[in-house]
C-alpha cells in the first residue's frame, strides 16, 4: 500500500515470520508500482524484497501477480540474488495476441513478455512462471487465440489461471464490438486447460530425478501431504509424520498429472 510506511509494513512481515510462517509473497494491485508510500525518496519494489530477504527467520520470498514491463533489472537482480527468494514468478500475460493486449489497454506486448521470461530463464535455469490469461475477450480472433496458444508453448507456465470473458455493465471492454460466442469462448478455455496441463507435466517431468527442498501446505485425505518446491513445482508427499508448514527436502521420482511425487530424504 503506497499510503502505509515502509517501517509498518516490514513490522508486519516480520511479526508473520515470528508467527511461525515460512514463506512470505508479496503481491497487490500493480505492485510494480510499489513506492514505499509514506519514504522520501520513495522506496521501489526491489528495495522493498531485498530487505524482506534480509530477515531474520525468513526461509521463503515470493513476488507474485506482476506485468512483464516491471521486471528492470534492479527487480531481477533482487530476486535473481537473494538469499531466500524463490525463483518462480507469477507475471502476467492476458493475452499472447499484440492485437489483444492493446484493446486490454496493456503497457507490454509478447515479445516484452518473452524478453522478461527469456532474460530470468538465462540467469537461472530452474525459474519458472504462472500466468493469468483471459479467453474470449471481444474480438479475439482464431489467430489471436491461436497466439495466445503458442505464447504458452514457448514459456511452458509452472501453472496457468484461466478465466473465460464475462460482461460486467460500465466497463470499456463491456462497450466493445465483435463479442465472442458464448461456445467458441467454452471451446477456447477447453484448448487452454488442456494445453495448460500438458505443458505443466512436460515442465515437471524434466525435474524428475532431482533433489529439491519442499514447504508442506496441506494433506490430503489419501495419506499424502501437498506442497511447492522453491520454483513453484506441486510436490506431493507419502508421509503421516510431516505437518503443513515444514520445509523438508525430497527427491523426485515421479510425475503424475496431480503434481510430482516426492520421496521424503
Amino acid at each position: 500500500s503506497r499510503s502505509r510506511s515502509l517501517d509498518d509494513i516490514l513490522k508486519e512481515i516480520q511479526d508473520l515470520i515470528d508467527n511461525g510462517f515460512k514463506e512470505i509473497v508479496l503481491t497487490g494491485i500493480n505492485i510494480g508500482d510499489f513506492d514505499g508510500g509514506a519514504e522520501n525518496p520513495p522506496v521501489r519494489l526491489a528495495e522493498l524484497v531485498r530487505k524482506v530477504d534480509s530477515m531474520e527467520g525468513l526461509h521463503r520470498l515470493r513476488v507474485s501477480s506482476i506485468d512483464p514491463d516491471e521486471v528492470d533489472e534492479d527487480l531481477a537482480d533482487a530476486i535473481l540474488n537473494g538469499k531466500k527468494t524463490c525463483h518462480s514468478m507469477h507475471v502476467v500475460l492476458q493475452s499472447g495476441s499484440n492485437v489483444i493486449l492493446k484493446r486490454m489497454n496493456r503497457k507490454y506486448t509478447r515479445q516484452i513478455f518473452f524478453k522478461t521470461v527469456d532474460f530470468l530463464r538465462s540467469e537461472s535455469p530452474d525459474f519458472t512462471f504462472t500466468t493469468d490469461i483471459i479467453v474470449g475477450f471481444p474480438g479475439e480472433t482464431e489467430i489471436d487465440h491461436l497466439d495466445t496458444l503458442s505464447a504458452m508453448r514457448e514459456v511452458r507456465f509452472a501453472k496457468v489461471h484461466m478465466f473465460p470473458y464475462s460482461d460486467r455493465e460500465r466497463t470499456k471492454a463491456s462497450g466493445m464490438p465483435n463479442k465472442v460466442s458464448p461456445s467458441i469462448i467454452s471451446r477456447r478455455k477447453q484448448e487452454v486447460l488442456r494445453l495448460s496441463e500438458k505443458l505443466s507435466f512436460e515442465l515437471r517431468e524434466s525435474f524428475l530425478g532431482r533433489e529439491m527442498t519442499v514447504l508442506t501446505e496441506k494433506r490430503e485425505g489419501n495419506g499424502r501431504i501437498e506442497g511447492h518446491t522453491e520454483n513453484f513445482l506441486n510436490v506431493l508427499i507419502h508421509e503421516d509424520s510431516l505437518k503443513p508448514n515444514e520445509i523438508v527436502r525430497v527427491k523426485l521420482i515421479e510425475n503424475t498429472p496431480a503434481g510430482l511425487i516426492g520421496k521424503l530424504l
